[in-house]
This record gives C-alpha cells, structure tokens and sequence, in this order.
C-alpha cells in the first residue's frame, strides 16, 4: 500500500472510478490456473496501486487479488502462492476501518491457514495423499490449523456489521474442519449456527445432513431420532441446490445430490424439548447440555435424559462384578450433571430481574467502589465452571485405566495425556478407523484448550479461579490473569462457563466413542450396561 494515499482524492469522476474498479475485479477472477499466475497476479497489483482509484476503492481491489491469490495458489497446490495471498490479505487488515471488509479479510486468512495445513501435511508425506487424522503437521505449535479455527470461531463472533453471509461461511468451513477431526459434536454445533445465521446455506445444510450420515454408520445409539433430523436436512440440502452452487460450486451440489432419502416416513423425533415450563429443562435444550449423543434437545421424554454411556465392555473380573469402565462412567455422568446445574443456578443467581443480589444468597459483602460484583452467584459460577474443566482431566485418568496406558493416575492430566510428548504419537493405541478419529477428537480439543486456540479462556479461567482471586464486574474487567486479582465481565463469566460445559460434554461423548470403537466383540465375555435401581 505504499504507493498509495489514504487522503488522496478522487481524480476520477464516479463512473469513470466504479467503471475502472470492476475492469480490475474482473481482470482478477478471471485470471487462469496456470504456473505463471503469480505473475499476472503481481502485475495487476502494481497496477492497482498506480492507479487513480482512491484508497477505499484500491483496498477493495487489491482485497479481490488477495482472495484470487490463495485460491489459484490452491488449486496449483503452490505453497508459496497461498502464502503471498494470506500476507496481501493480512497486510490491508490496518489499511481499512471496514468492519464488513475486515471480517472478510480474516475470513480469507483462515481459509489459507487451512490450505496451508493441507499442503505443509502432503509435503510431510512425501508428497502422497496426507493421513490428515495422524499428520504431525497438526500439533506443531504454529500449527496453520488451529489458526484457522480460531479464526473462523473469531469472524462467526464479530461486531454486527460482519454480514451474516460471511459469519454463516466461516463458521460452515469450521465446522468443516471440526468435522475432518472427528469432532462431530462441535461440528454439528456449528453447521446448526451457520444454518441461523443464513437460513439458505445450502452447503452448510449438506454438510450437516453428510455429518449426520456418517454418524448413523459410525453408532447405532439415538439411531432413530439422528435419521430424522439427517432426513430434514438431506431434504433441505435439495432444495438449496441453487445456492450451494452460488457458495460452494457445481461439485458440492452434486455431493448433496447424492444424500439417500427414505422412501417411507423417518419415525424418529426431531427434538425431544422437555418440559417447555421448567426453566432449567430449557436452558439445557438452548445450549445443547443434555448428556446424550443427540443433535437436538433431552434425547427422550424421560425424567432421567442424560442416557449416554459405552454400549458394552469386556468382563474384567472373575466375581462377576460389572467391569470398572462403567463405575468411571457413572463418576463422569454425575460430575458433569452437579457442574451442570451449579452453572444454571449461578446464572439464576447473578442475573436477577431487578440487578440486585440474590434473595437466597445470604452472605452480606462489602462494596469495593470499583464495580466488583460479590456473591453466591457469581462465586457458583466460577465453581461450575471449574468443576466442568476438572472433568477433562478425569476423562484422561478414565481412557488412561480402560485402556491399559501404565501411566500412574496421579500423573496424567488432559492435557498431555492424547499425545507422547517424548514420541509424539497419540494415545491410547487404537486398532479401527472409528477409534483413531475419536482418539484424534480428543487430542485436537486438548490444543483448542490453549491460549492461541479456539477456546482460549477455559483453562486461564479455570487456574486463577482455583490459585487466585477472581470475581465478577461491572465495571473494566482485567480478564484472567496470573496476578492475584483477576476481574472478569459478568456475560464473559456466563460465556465462558456453558463453554466449558459445552467442550467437557464434547469430550465425554468423544471418549464413548472412542472406548465403543476399540470394544472388542467376544462372544460370552460381553457385559452390557443395566439401570440402577
């Protein structure tokens, strides 16, 4: 941009301006797929800044040659093309206060990180096809991928200017690369916002219905109700034909094409929604915190919804006695289940109707002058929120026992347990296809843990929640820190606790999966689950 002039002025008259910016934009797309279009890429470029555009015009222009470059650059399979298109593209970030501009530009950057993930993955094998689910080119700590989910997660939350098109493709194509990890959960989560967002995405409606189908062949559990809601959106996907072609191209349209339909009615439930007048029944629905392997809703009209559990497990004792695996399941259901309803009754308690302090909440405060917020509210919803992330690491200590990894209990945590930090290789071991996306679904939440990932404040939260002082504000948070004293927003505290919930749920459904996968099948050695009493 240095050959330009943010305060220059139009020397164009306006149609001879708008006239000269669509020659270039049309110039742009229509340059070929070949080797040297990086140069024709180039030229153009210089010709842009050379012009008599004024700088808006120019941004946009040269905003165009950005988006061109990454996708010619991935086509070719041209690293260093992708590259120079994610740096045009990162260097109009501070040339323009467009916020509608920006969110694109981001959009366009996370979409070349995740190309380039894809390249450097193909480039560590030798230039073979990429076992994308086992690439070590996932956990580099510069890892391109987790980039471009925090991305995407980033652009899908924006200031209202960001259209709700460009939000809806962002949080389709995280999703898509949630999917590709065997992170079916939040995957599905985001098709489902990208769907709210923009009604008519018929690729996102595709993608469901194909995440849905794979999960009918991957589990027979919920069997009945995930084949309605993939039947909605297979039918959705149909009708959208048009503008899957206008998102996605002709390609993802035929994909959607292809989605079997039933010949007969689909008997399964859509949603089971509860008790619509039991506030705390629907506060789960909204979230999506019923513990089940369902998309939509409790799961079953039952008062006992939260049903998900392995389906089976091989006899580990000669007393006759239930394996142990289902024990550490029980533990995990009800942890979650006490974390759950600690986070509804913090929010009840700290978002009362007239903003003063809870008429249950008996403990007398002083004021600090300084817009803090003290209380039982608050102080339940740091515990729920703790207590959520503390079920990860007992989630390890669980795939840790099960599967016979020898690691001593008292060392292993979330965090390091998925993967050798020695060897580098994942585990636990795994024998099926099923079992290592799983596996992977786990590792990968493990690094969207991190400061620079996709969930970046559950972990600080959680350490200076359970070593230091942290309460709620009105006034100017400080956000976690490692100081003492930690102030925290109130809506961010509320956030980031169904967050937590929201990724330990995650994790609890990926592990079913995982032990389900790697479940041997031995005829007389099988124990199923029973109800307790």
């Amino acid at each position: 941009m240095s050959n330009s002039n943010p305060d220059a002025t139009d020397p164009l008259d306006p149609q001879e301006a708008d006239a000269l910016l669509a020659d270039f934009l049309a110039r742009a797309v229509a340059i070929p797929t070949i080797p040297n279009a990086a140069a024709e890429l180039d030229q153009l470029e210089q010709e842009i800044l050379a012009s008599q555009l004024n700088y808006p015009h120019i941004v946009l222009a040269l905003f165009t040659v950005s988006s061109v470059t990454v996708n010619i650059g991935d086509d070719l399979d041209d690293e260093a093309l992708v590259t120079t298109g994610l740096e045009r593209a990162t260097a109009l970030l501070s040339a323009t206060p467009d916020l509608v501009l920006i969110s694109q530009l981001l959009q366009n950057i996370a979409n070349a990180e995740s190309i380039l993930f894809r390249l450097e993955a193909k480039e560590s094998a030798g230039g073979a096809t990429p076992d994308l689910i086992e690439s070590d080119v996932r956990f580099r700590s510069d890892s391109h991928v987790v980039t471009a989910r925090r991305l995407w997660s980033f652009v899908s939350r924006p200031p209202s200017a960001t259209p709700d098109s460009v939000r809806s493709r962002a949080l389709c194509n995280l999703a898509n690369e949630l999917d590709l990890a065997g992170r079916w959960v939040e995957a599905y989560s985001a098709y489902a916002d990208a769907l709210e967002a923009e009604p008519t995405n018929g690729n996102a409606a595709g993608n469901r219905a194909m995440l849905l189908l794979q999960r009918l062949n991957a589990s027979p559990q919920q069997a009945g109700h995930i084949a309605a809601v993939y039947e909605k959106w297979a039918r959705r996907a149909k009708e959208l034909r048009a503008e899957t072609v206008a998102i996605a191209g002709e390609h993802a349209a035929q994909l959607w094409d292809a989605l079997p339909l039933s010949d007969e009615p689909v008997l399964g439930h859509l949603s089971h929604d509860g008790d619509l007048d039991d506030p705390y029944q629907s506060w789960i629905v909204e979230h999506r915190l019923a513990l089940v392997p369902t998309v939509e809703g409790l799961g079953s009209d039952s008062s006992r919804w939260d049903t998900a559990d392995i389906l089976a497990a091989a006899a580990d004792n000669d007393e006759g006695l239930a394996p142990r695996i289902f024990a550490a399941m029980n533990v995990l259901k009800a942890e979650f289940i006490v974390a759950r309803r600690l986070a509804f009754r913090g929010e009840v308690m700290t978002f009362t109707e007239d903003g003063m302090q809870h008429p249950e909440d008996t403990g007398a405060y002083g004021a600090t002058g300084d817009g803090a917020v003290y209380g039982e509210g608050p102080a339940t919803l740091l515990l729920a929120q703790r207590s959520a992330l503390d079920l990860l690491d007992k989630i390890a200590v669980t795939a840790n026992e099960h599967f016979k990894t020898c690691i001593q209990p008292q060392k292993v945590d979330f965090a390091s347990f998925w993967r050798d930090t020695k060897t580098h290789v994942l585990r636990p071991e795994v024998s099926t296809m099923a079992g290592r996306r799983a596996r992977l679904a786990l590792a990968e939440l493990q690094r969207d843990l991190a400061s620079d990932a996709l969930y970046p404040n559950a972990r600080l939260l959680r350490n200076a929640g359970t070593h230091r002082l942290v309460h709620g504000t009105l006034g100017e948070p400080t956000g976690p820190t490692k100081e003492t004293f930690s102030t925290i927003d109130l809506i961010d505290l509320q956030e980031s606790t169904i967050e937590a919930l929201w990724v330990a749920r995650a994790a609890f459904l990926y592990l079913i999966d995982l032990i389900d996968a790697e479940t041997p099948e031995l005829d007389g050695l099988m124990a199923e689950l029973h109800s307790q009493a």
